[in-house]
């Protein structure tokens, strides 16, 4: 006993163990353990060598209790561990390039329809989009959207992730983990302002046309300027009026003065990048 309590104490100060369920060879799992815990390696790289899954399952074997005891350990001899029972894992939340009941078909940036068997789901898949069941996706198989081909090898569908996650704050390149309540709360404003603001821009770009005060009228009879409808209507002038859009932005300001810091920040900031993009129609 002290033997075998010396030879664990030597493996445990030689690598870093997982806590997981210890079986002894002797002994084996009881039924209430085997019944009650599961093994699932996940793993975070997503080297080529992974082909692109992190979670990977291990194979029970085929064989009872008593003849895993007399069969092969498997052994690790770099970490140092013994591996000496396993059991099928139950299937966790996983992306849907990570199932391992579907096949999956990547490609760059493919929106238009599903690719091969991607729309096909097990009761456990998630969108890597919309972070929540793929059943509960709306975009799922959607036309120019299809949520179902999305995977982390994409720089393509990594950025539209980033959007549906972070929202309209994903402009200034911040880490989801660094996202308060303060800086959402900037961005819903932020998002209705640009809203708003290109509506007022849109407006402004097409003009109003306008009659000018003074023509001649060519019409017979001929009447005093301003008085014939039919040269008013020929001499209509394109007139661009910018004060809409300049009293929306107003308000906007006047409204992110009255917000905490880091909403305000988000406001203005993002209000500075809109407007920058404004021209004059004219030129």
């Amino acid at each position: 006993m002290l033997a075998a309590c010396g030879l664990f104490s030597s493996l445990t100060s030689s690598c870093h163990v997982v806590p997981f369920l210890w079986s002894s060879v002797a002994m084996g799992p009881s039924k209430r353990e085997e019944e009650e815990q599961s093994i699932i390696l996940i793993s975070d790289d997503e080297a080529e060598s992974t082909l692109g899954n992190s979670v990977q399952l291990v194979d029970p074997l085929e064989k009872s209790g008593l003849e895993e005891e007399k069969s092969e350990a498997v052994v690790d001899e770099e970490c140092e561990l013994m591996v000496t029972f396993c059991k099928q894992a139950k299937v966790m939340p996983h992306a849907r390039y990570d199932c391992t009941t579907h096949p999956f078909e990547r490609m760059e940036c493919d929106t238009c329809s599903p690719l091969g068997k991607n729309a096909d789901i097990c009761n456990q898949c998630y969108c890597y989009i919309c972070d929540k069941l793929a059943s509960e996706c709306e975009n799922w198989t959607t036309p120019s959207l299809c949520h179902c081909n999305a995977h982390n090898k994409s720089k393509f569908w990594k950025d539209q992730r980033d959007f549906a996650l972070a929202g309209v704050l994903v402009m200034f390149n911040l880490e989801l983990t660094d996202i308060d309540a303060d800086l959402r709360h900037g961005g819903s404003l932020l998002i209705k302002f640009i809203q708003e603001l290109s509506v007022e821009y849109n407006k402004y770009l097409v003009g109003k046309r306008m009659p000018p005060t003074q023509h001649e009228c060519f019409c017979l009879p001929k009447l005093p300027p301003g008085q014939c409808n039919i040269c008013r209507s020929r001499n209509l002038e394109v007139v661009y009026k910018y004060s809409e859009v300049f009293a929306l932005v107003t308000r906007f300001l006047n409204q992110a003065e009255r917000e905490s810091p880091k909403a305000a920040a988000v406001m203005l900031l993002g209000a500075a990048k809109e407007i920058a993009l404004h021209k004059d129609p004219t030129l």
